[in-house]
C-alpha cells in the first residue's frame, strides 16, 4: 500500500470517528432523565386528602434526595463521547505530523541542500573563470616546456621525437582542462590548442608540418628535421600568451 492511500485511509478512520463522536454527543444531548419526560405531575384541581397525618412531617434534612433516573447513564455517555473527542484529536494531530509536518520538512531540507550544491557548484565554475582556458594552457605549456624540448631531443629517432613532441600538446590542454571535440582529429584539436594561447604560427604551421611528414612520408626523419623541430618549439614557447 502506497503512503498517499495509507493516508487517504487514515483520514477516512478520523472522519468517521469523528462523525460517531458528533452523534453520540447528540444522542447524550438530548437524553434526560425518564421522570422529566414520562412522570404524572401535580394535579393542582384534585381534592386534598382527608386523611389525617399519623406523624410528624419530616424535615428536608431528614429525607435523601435521589438522583434523577437516568442520570448515571447520561454521565458514561458523556464520557465516552470525550474520550472518543481525544482520541480523534490525537489521530488527527499524528496523521498532520506524518503527512504533512514531516513531509514538508524533508522537502525543505532537500531544496536547501540543492541550493547548497548548487552554490558550490556556481563557486567552482567562478573558480575556474579565473583561469580561462587560454591563460591555463599556457600555464600548463609553460610549465611543461622544458620536459617537452627535452623528449624532443632525447628520443633515438627523429620522427619518433617530433610525432612524441607534438602529440605533447594534446597531454598539456588536456591536463590544463581543455576538451578534445568529438568532430576533432588530433590535428585539429592541437591546432585549436596552439591557436588559442596565440602560439607563433608560422613555427606552429613548421613543427606541424614535420609531424605530418614523420606519420605519413616513407622516408625518415634526419637529424637536420630534428634541429628544426626544436628551433619550432622553442619559438612557440617564446611566444605563448600568458597575461601578466
Amino acid at each position: 500500500m502506497t503512503v498517499r492511500r495509507t493516508g487517504s485511509v487514515a483520514v477516512a478512520a478520523v472522519v468517521a470517528a469523528a462523525a460517531l463522536v458528533v452523534a453520540l454527543t447528540a444522542w447524550a444531548a438530548t437524553s434526560g432523565p425518564n421522570g422529566v419526560l414520562t412522570g404524572e405531575g401535580f394535579d393542582p384541581a384534585g381534592p386534598p386528602s382527608a386523611e389525617p397525618t399519623a406523624s410528624v412531617t419530616a424535615t428536608s434534612d431528614d429525607v435523601p434526595v435521589a438522583n434523577p433516573p437516568g442520570t448515571e447513564t447520561h454521565e458514561w455517555v458523556r464520557l465516552v463521547a470525550l474520550l472518543l473527542q481525544i482520541a480523534v484529536m490525537l489521530a488527527a494531530a499524528y496523521l498532520l505530523l506524518r503527512y504533512v509536518l514531516l513531509p514538508a520538512g524533508r522537502w525543505a531540507s532537500s531544496r536547501a541542500t540543492q541550493r547548497r550544491r548548487y552554490r558550490a557548484e556556481e563557486r567552482e565554475a567562478d573558480e575556474f573563470a579565473v583561469l580561462a582556458p587560454p591563460e591555463a594552457v599556457a600555464r600548463e605549456m609553460v610549465a611543461d616546456a622544458a620536459a617537452q624540448r627535452d623528449l624532443l631531443l632525447a628520443t633515438a629517432s627523429p620522427g619518433n621525437a617530433v610525432v612524441a613532441c607534438w602529440q605533447r600538446f594534446e597531454t598539456q590542454a588536456e591536463a590544463a582542462g581543455l576538451a578534445r571535440q568529438p568532430w576533432e582529429t588530433s590535428s585539429e584539436y592541437t591546432m585549436r590548442v596552439l591557436d588559442l594561447v596565440d602560439a607563433d604560427q608560422p613555427a606552429v604551421s613548421r613543427l606541424g608540418a614535420l609531424y605530418r611528414e614523420a606519420r605519413f612520408s616513407e622516408h625518415a626523419l634526419t637529424e637536420e628535421h630534428r634541429a628544426e623541430a626544436v628551433a619550432a618549439l622553442d619559438a612557440i614557447h617564446r611566444t605563448i600568451g600568458i597575461p601578466a
